[in-house]
């Protein structure tokens, strides 16, 4: 029987290219979305430290790549690559920042799924405020398997973030 989170994969449109950002601290969902991203162009898994991208790295193959993020950067994305979907397993320090670093890398109305642990609900709906701060929209906690998802989607085109 299909978990929780399988079915929410399944859910999800694929088009013939589409490409999948990860930013995570360890193999949490890896299996599961190295599984959905089989026919994606790219499954984009990226780190906060070098510990942890080593620990990933055996993961890497065909189209799944493990980077370490820059924090100097404007932007989490190459000037010509947008991506249809974020799935976020570990949170960094300042979440503002990257709420509109990674708002930048979507492509318009593409989803951004944040997994929480249960017991932080506290944390769930002050992201709620923190996303609609930065021009996402359709927000929503979906309490799946052992997360508490927080989905939320990249407003269409005319915002100025």
């Amino acid at each position: 029987m299909a978990s929780d989170i399988e079915k929410l994969l399944e859910s999800l449109p694929k088009s013939p290219s589409f490409m999948v950002m990860h930013f995570t601290k360890d193999a949490t969902l890896i299996k599961e979305l190295k599984e959905f991203c089989q026919d994606a162009q790219e499954y984009r898994v990226l780190t906060y430290e070098a510990r942890e991208k080593e620990s990933l790295e055996d993961y890497a193959s065909g189209n799944m790549a493990v980077q370490l993020i820059n924090p100097k950067r404007a932007k989490y994305n190459h000037p010509s690559k947008f991506y249809d979907y974020l799935f976020v397993t570990a949170l960094p320090q300042n979440r503002d920042e990257f709420l509109q670093k990674v708002y930048y890398a979507l492509k318009n109305g593409a989803p951004i799924f944040i997994f929480l642990q249960k017991e932080q609900k506290e944390l769930a709906y002050a992201l709620e405020s923190e996303l609609i701060d930065r021009n996402y929209v359709a927000i929503n906690l979906i309490d799946i398997d052992n997360f508490l998802v927080v989905s939320a989607k990249k407003m269409h085109g005319w915002s100025g973030s």
